[in-house]
Formats: C-alpha cells, structure tokens, sequence
C-alpha cells in the first residue's frame, strides 16, 4: 500500500468520524435576530432540533434581569419540525440573554444561548 493510500484512508477516516460526532453533538441550535435593535424590540428566535423521539418541548427565554419572557413549545418527538420559530415582542431596554433548552422525555435539557442588546434611545 502507498504513502498516498494510506493518508487517503486516514483522511476519510477522519472526516467520517466528525461527521457522525456532529450529528449527536448538534441536538440543538439556534439563531436570534436582531443581535442589536432599539426598544420597543420584536426578537425572533429559530431552534434547529435534531428530531428524536425523546424531545417533549422547547423553552424560550429571553431574561435581561429586569425583563423576563418565556414560552413552552411542545414537541412530537421524531415528528416534530426541524426549524421552530419563535418571537418576542415589545421587549423593552437591556442586554438580553435568550436561551433555548430542548426537555427531553427523561428530564433532561441541552441548552444554547445567544446575547440579544436592545437600546431604549439612540445614546445607548
């Protein structure tokens, strides 16, 4: 077998064992738009969930210490979409961090965050 072969193998190897650790690793994902807007803001949220028959809900939460939000959007399973989209209006000045937690069926959460600013005037 040659150099050329062997670092051919090697190489599919490799990418063949991160493509299959991404699919487990990337249950959850998600997007905020704006990142930067001015109060009153409307904030829109996309979680990319990996379909499985134990995920039961998404919680949305946007909490800047002095504002919280929340909403519950359940799920079906491995039926469920793959995009869910979720807003937030009139959310008043502050620096925001918007969470998703996918709740699996045993209890158990996978998380991811985002940063979200929203000015109350122009000087902020």
């Amino acid at each position: 077998m040659s150099i050329r072969s062997i670092a051919l193998c090697v190489a599919t190897i490799t990418l063949l064992s991160v493509a299959s650790g991404d699919a487990t690793d990337n249950r959850l994902r998600i997007e905020v738009s704006p990142r930067i807007s001015s109060a009153p803001a409307a904030v829109t949220i996309r979680a990319y969930v990996t379909p499985d028959s134990a995920n039961r809900a998404l919680q949305v939460v946007a909490d800047s210490g002095t504002f919280y939000r929340s909403s519950l959007v359940p799920l079906d399973g491995a039926n469920a979409a793959l995009i869910t989209e979720t807003m937030f209006k009139g959310l008043p000045g502050g620096e925001y961090e918007v969470s998703v937690a996918l709740v699996a069926a045993n209890g158990g959460r996978t998380v991811d965050k985002r940063e979200v600013k929203v000015t109350s005037s122009l000087v902020d």
